[in-house]
């Protein structure tokens, strides 16, 4: 799941860059020059989430961004985002711009927003801005008219006295009225959908970001089209074990989770009912 509020951010964070850059700089002069990929070849690559070479204050500058769901689990942020600025300091030799945006309402509360050390005659600073989404006012968000912003509105606060039912309804009716194509719209809903479900109820989602709504989303065509591939892979698996031996049927999930083609995992799924011999659909698998 985390994996999907990954690619959803980056998504928009390609389609709406602009948008993005300004709202986590709070500047207007931003350009956006390139997309940067930062995989990092070291034992274990790693990869920032959004990195993007800009122009700020008629100075080129690196912007990077990490959207954290939670709390960083395996390492402190403090400690992660100290490597990734290394990282890119080193390889751009320019200023990074650093940020970490914290998604759910409990997350980032104890981040220290750096790390920094002085003895010895030795000195570190390493600093970045902590944007937790719920800290933020939602209506001015909103009154930005801004796309790229909408899908994160959801997780910030509503205005005084309004509760969080009304909240969403207010987020959603701002995204169906705001002027972009109707592909883009569909983006910006299914991202509210997401988003959204991590501190709302899928019933009340459902009632108000329908899937007719989302389906012109790529990034919701992409995520469908990844489960009924691992349906299809989970329900022919199945098929087999009840009619081979469990090991030997085992050894072709590898071969199995191989294959990209739709087409033809549902026809291995038919031919999983009806193959004479394990044998003869590992054969198939292979053609």
């Amino acid at each position: 799941m985390a994996q999907d509020f990954d690619n959803m951010g980056k998504n928009l964070w390609t389609d709406h860059a602009e948008d993005l850059s300004k709202f986590v700089l709070d500047v207007d002069d931003v350009e956006v020059l390139e997309h940067l990929d930062t995989e990092q070849q070291t034992v274990i690559a790693k990869r920032t989430d959004i990195t993007k070479r800009i122009r700020i204050d008629n100075q080129e500058a690196i912007l990077h961004v990490e959207l954290q769901l939670r709390e960083s689990t395996d390492k402190p942020m403090w400690a992660r985002n100290a490597q990734y600025q290394g990282y890119l300091v080193g390889k751009y030799q320019m200023p990074v711009y650093s940020n970490v945006i914290y998604f759910h309402p409990n997350a980032g509360k104890y981040d220290p927003g750096g790390y920094t050390y002085k003895r010895n005659g030795y000195e570190h600073v390493n600093r970045y801005k902590v944007i937790r989404l719920i800290a933020i006012e939602g209506q001015a968000i909103l009154e930005m008219q801004a796309p790229g912003l909408l899908p994160f509105t959801p997780l910030m606060k509503p205005p005084a006295g309004m509760d969080l039912e009304r909240w969403l309804q207010q987020c959603v009716d701002a995204t169906r009225s705001t002027l972009v194509d109707q592909r883009t719209q569909a983006e910006l809903l299914y991202g509210i959908y997401l988003f959204g479900g991590i501190v709302y109820n899928s019933e009340l989602l459902g009632q108000l970001v329908s899937e007719e709504l989302m389906q012109e989303s790529k990034t919701y065509q992409l995520l469908s089209e990844k489960f009924t591939r691992q349906a299809t892979i989970e329900n022919t698996l199945a098929l087999l074990e009840r009619r081979f031996a469990v090991d030997a049927v085992r050894a072709l999930v590898p071969a199995l989770q191989s294959i990209t083609d739709s087409q033809k995992l549902k026809q291995l799924l038919l031919e999983a009912a009806e193959v004479q011999n394990i044998e003869a659909f590992a054969q198939m698998l292979n053609e």
